[in-house]
C-alpha cells in the first residue's frame, strides 16, 4: 500500500516539474524578448547644428547679386579696383607658397590700398566683393566640372582647394560644400584679409554664421598638424596600453575643440542648444561626470521639447558610466 502511494507521489511529481519546465520555455522567451525591445541607448553620433533660416538666406543671396550687378554695370573707382588687384596678387602668391619676403610685399599692397579705399565709402567694397564672389563660385563650378584649378581660381580663393582636401571637404575635385556654404566661406575670408570681418556691412549675417558652424560641427576634427602628429604616435605605439592612451587624448582634444566652438556658436546664436552641446561634447569626449551636469542643467530648463527625451538618455548613459568609474 506504501508502495504504491509512493509510486502515486513520485508520478505527480514528475508532472509537476514537466510543467515547470514547459512554463519556463515562454517565460524565458519573454524575458528575452523584453530584453531586445527595451531601447539601448547608443553614444551620441553627432552634435547639433544650428539652424539657419533659408529665407534669410536667400535675401543675402540676391542682395550681394544686386551688389555685384551694380559693380559690373558701372566702374568701380580706380582706388576700388586696385584694392582688387592687390588681393589677387596677394591669393596667386599664397597659392604658389611664396617666399615670406614676397608675401609681405603683397601684404603692404593690400594695407595701402586699403588707405586709399577709405575715400570710396563701403558701397564700393561691398560692389567689389560681390564681383569676385560671383568670380569666384564660377571658377570653383569649372573646377567641380574639369578638376582643373585656373588661374583666375587661385588669384579669388588662393590655396582654397587645397584648404578644403586638408578639411575632408573635397575629394578629388568633388566638393561636398552646398552653395550657401560655399559664398560664405569666401566672403568670410576675403572680409578677414582687408580686416572687415566685423565691421558692418561686412560681417556676416546671423545666419551666414549658423552655416559655417553648422559646416565646422557636423565634422569635428582637429587642426592638420595635431592629426599628422597623433597619426605618427599611433605608428610609433607598440602595446594596446599605448595606443589606447593615445586614443583617450585624441577624444579629449576633440572634446575642447568642440567645447570651443559651441562657445562660439552660444555667443552669437540665441537659439542654439548651448548645454546639451556641452554634454554631447563631454560624454563624447569621457568626461561623463560633467556630461551629466549638463544634461540636467538642459533638462531642468527644457524639460519638455524635442531634445529632452535625448538629454533624459544620454543623463542615464552618463550616470551609468560615472558609476561604474
Amino acid at each position: 500500500m506504501g508502495s504504491a502511494r509512493s509510486e502515486v507521489t513520485a508520478a505527480r511529481q514528475r508532472e509537476i516539474r514537466r510543467a515547470l519546465a514547459l512554463a519556463v520555455v515562454p517565460l524565458a522567451a519573454t524575458l528575452l524578448l523584453g530584453m531586445l525591445l527595451v531601447p539601448r541607448i547608443a553614444m551620441p553620433d553627432a552634435l547639433p547644428l544650428p539652424l539657419p533660416d533659408p529665407k534669410s538666406l536667400q535675401q543675402t543671396f540676391e542682395a550681394d547679386s544686386t551688389l555685384a550687378a551694380r559693380g559690373r554695370s558701372s566702374a568701380l573707382p580706380g582706388v576700388v579696383r586696385a584694392l582688387g588687384s592687390a588681393l589677387r596678387a596677394f591669393h596667386a602668391l599664397e597659392l604658389k607658397g611664396g617666399q615670406p619676403e614676397d608675401l609681405a610685399n603683397a601684404r603692404r599692397a593690400i594695407d595701402t590700398a586699403l588707405i586709399d579705399v577709405q575715400s570710396a565709402g563701403d558701397e564700393p567694397l561691398l560692389e567689389l566683393r560681390a564681383v569676385q564672389l560671383e568670380a569666384f563660385t564660377a571658377e570653383v563650378d569649372r573646377f567641380v566640372s574639369t578638376g582643373v584649378e585656373s588661374t583666375d581660381l587661385g588669384e579669388l580663393g588662393g590655396g582654397f582647394v587645397r584648404t578644403m582636401r586638408a578639411e575632408g571637404w573635397c575629394d578629388g575635385h568633388r566638393l561636398t560644400l552646398t552653395r550657401s556654404e560655399l559664398r560664405t566661406i569666401f566672403k568670410q575670408m576675403w572680409s578677414s584679409v582687408i580686416g572687415v570681418e566685423d565691421k558692418p556691412p561686412f560681417a556676416l549675417t546671423l545666419d551666414e554664421k549658423r552655416v559655417l558652424f553648422a559646416l565646422r560641427l557636423s565634422q569635428p576634427h582637429l587642426p592638420g598638424r595635431m592629426r599628422e602628429a597623433i597619426a605618427t604616435a599611433k605608428q610609433g605605439a607598440k602595446t594596446d596600453r599605448a595606443c589606447k592612451a593615445i586614443e583617450q587624448s585624441e577624444q579629449k582634444a576633440l572634446e575642447r575643440w568642440s567645447l570651443d566652438r559651441i562657445e562660439q556658436v552660444a555667443a552669437v546664436d540665441p537659439l542654439y542648444p548651448a548645454e546639451y552641446a556641452r554634454g554631447v561634447a563631454k560624454l563624447r569626449g569621457g568626461n561623463v561626470e560633467e556630461a551629466a551636469d549638463s544634461f540636467r542643467e538642459w533638462l531642468s530648463v527644457h524639460p519638455d521639447g524635442a531634445l529632452a527625451l535625448r538629454a533624459r538618455s544620454y543623463l542615464r548613459l552618463a550616470t551609468r558610466a560615472a558609476q561604474v568609474e
